[in-house]
């Protein structure tokens, strides 16, 4: 984050530059009253009056030109600052292993940053540095006048801080509340289905109001404290104008100061603790904003940047080798793993449920990282290939099939340029058995499949899935239930399919549960609590099971 915000340095300069003539511009009200005052009442000169409002009202418009130009490089710099942020933070979260929901919702984090870009909060932030200059002109009229300044200065800096005692930690459990109730609300939306077929409607909205209800009370913690300290930091601002008025009185008939230094001074403090007064009225965007760059520094601090030379595409090889996966220290889903298999050849894994097929696959195809142990392709570690170019060459097909909004042609190709893929398009639907099944389509390739794939059945996704994980013809695929949703002829069209990429040197596993794919394997491994029961040639393995 410090990087970024580095390239993001000359944003700083020229808005202090900015603030710089903004703040000497600023007394040209004051500077208007006080000669209006002092020379013109006294000398009753019209010329005088109609060169000091020429004057005046030419500096008011070159200070409201330099306020937008501010402005526009302050949203300059908030669209500048997404840009840096926004792509390192997505790739972190989609490489993102775990259900942390710190890192699922950086990206709004990064909007968070730049909407608090643009507040006013930063723009007071600029014209802090200028308060000295303003006390100074007020020790010039009178050391009294700059002692008063002073002293609201002082009460509005302790509101500040007591502000932001007595409110971060709410603040911070209001964003996780809201973003708790937000989640929840699109989980339900995800199982909308499951709801509505079970009558779970008040039930799902108790729930939800359960976790909004907490909420809405630290919100209301929050938004009181804050209320009760921007009631005081009001009362101090209407204090520093009557003391101020009440000392200008005194050194005028005291002292013989001019009325003309009477009002302006109280007009002078009044822009004095201008900055003080919006930083408290800010802040709590200070502590969201805050927060959120602390997240994201932990969140991009873990980027490895490192490059990797790109492999050629690999011919099919696997080694598994004493392979661990631990979910965490309580969870142990993969016992030392092993086995090895030669291109062209087909890998049926089998086993109960919970037993680590599905986890198998992940990390054959680089989603995980093994806890201990190796996983290698053609010889090279999949796990630092999967960083660098892997995914090209392999196909996947998971359990739980996950589309993307789009048409089918997109998702075929992997969201890539569907213009530039036509022919490699076709080619894996029609591998995949599903070229005239699309045809049928409303509008073939360029029908959308809605969220999810929503506008089709479950066979249609998952025979669009089996295409996708074929496109680009790969040398290596992992397919965990792939007919799972097929009927009997697509069943059959999956199990020809699987025979012909033998026959074309393409190694395949295959987690499955019914017996009619395992007639395509060569070798089975059968598993059981995360450990290999039995491996070797299909029909041994078939037989000794049988046996058992």
């Amino acid at each position: 984050m410090r990087e970024t915000l580095l390239k993001c340095r000359q944003f700083f300069i020229y808005s202090f530059i900015f603030s710089f003539f903004i703040n000497i511009l600023s007394l040209t009200p004051i500077l208007f009253m006080l000669n209006a005052m002092d020379r013109v009442i006294s000398s009753r000169s019209m010329e005088t009056l109609a060169a000091l409002v020429v004057v005046a009202v030419f500096a008011l418009m070159i200070e409201a030109f330099l306020e937008s130009v501010q402005t526009k490089l302050l949203n300059r710099f908030s669209f500048t600052l997404h840009r840096l942020l926004g792509l390192p933070a997505l790739k972190r979260i989609l490489a993102n292993k775990q259900e942390d929901s710190q890192i699922r919702h950086g990206m709004d984090d990064v909007d968070q940053l730049q909407r608090f870009i643009t507040t006013k909060g930063v723009k007071a932030l600029f014209d802090l540095p200028w308060m000295p200059f303003y006390l100074f002109i007020l020790f010039l009229f009178h050391p009294l006048l700059m002692y008063i300044a002073m002293i609201a200065l002082v009460l509005l800096s302790c509101l500040a801080y007591w502000e932001h005692r007595v409110t971060t930690h709410n603040q911070l459990q209001v964003q996780q509340f809201g973003r708790a109730a937000n989640d929840f609300i699109g989980m339900a939306h995800r199982n909308n289905e499951v709801i509505g077929a079970l009558d779970m409607s008040d039930s799902v909205a108790n729930r939800w109001w359960m976790i909004n209800e907490d909420y809405l009370n630290r919100k209301n913690t929050v938004e009181n404290k804050v209320a009760g300290i921007k009631a005081l930091s009001a009362f101090v601002g209407h204090m520093v104008r009557i003391v101020g008025i009440s000392a200008g009185a005194y050194l005028v008939i005291v002292e013989g100061l001019s009325a003309g230094i009477l009002i302006a001074s109280v007009m002078l403090m009044s822009i004095a603790i201008k900055p003080m007064a919006s930083i408290i009225a800010a802040g709590k965007s200070f502590i969201d904003a805050k927060a959120a760059y602390q997240r994201l520094d932990t969140l991009l601090v873990k980027q490895d940047n490192k490059e990797v030379l790109s492999l050629p595409a690999p011919k099919g090889q696997l080694l598994v080798e004493r392979v661990f996966f631990f979910l965490n220290k309580d969870r142990n889903i993969l016992n030392g793993v092993s086995f090895q298999l030669e291109p062209g050849e087909c890998l049926a894994v089998i086993g109960s449920s919970a037993s680590g097929k599905s986890t198998l696959s992940k990390l054959l195809v680089g989603y995980y990282r093994p806890s201990d142990g190796f996983i290698r392709l053609d010889g090279a570690d999949v796990n630092f290939w999967s960083k660098n170019g892997l995914g090209k060459h392999i196909g996947y097909l998971p359990q739980d099939i996950q589309l993307f909004s789009g048409t089918v042609a997109d998702n075929i190709c992997r969201l890539q340029k569907v213009k530039d893929n036509e022919d490699a398009i076709i080619a894996a639907a029609k591998k995949a058995g599903i070229h005239e099944m699309v045809l049928k389509l409303t509008h073939g390739y360029e029908t959308e499949i809605g969220e999810q794939g929503a506008h089709l059945s479950g066979g249609q996704r998952q025979r669009l899935g089996l295409a996708r994980a074929l496109y680009g013809n790969p040398q290596f695929l992992v397919l965990d239930e792939p007919n799972s949703s097929l009927d009997g002829a697509a069943e059959l069209l999956l199990i020809e399919l699987l025979g012909t990429l033998k026959q074309e040197g393409v190694t395949i596993v295959v987690v499955t549960h019914k017996p009619n794919l395992m007639q395509c394997a060569d070798r089975v491994l059968a598993m059981h609590e995360g450990s290999v029961m039995q491996f070797g040639l299909r029909d041994d393995v078939l037989a000794q099971i049988k046996i058992a």
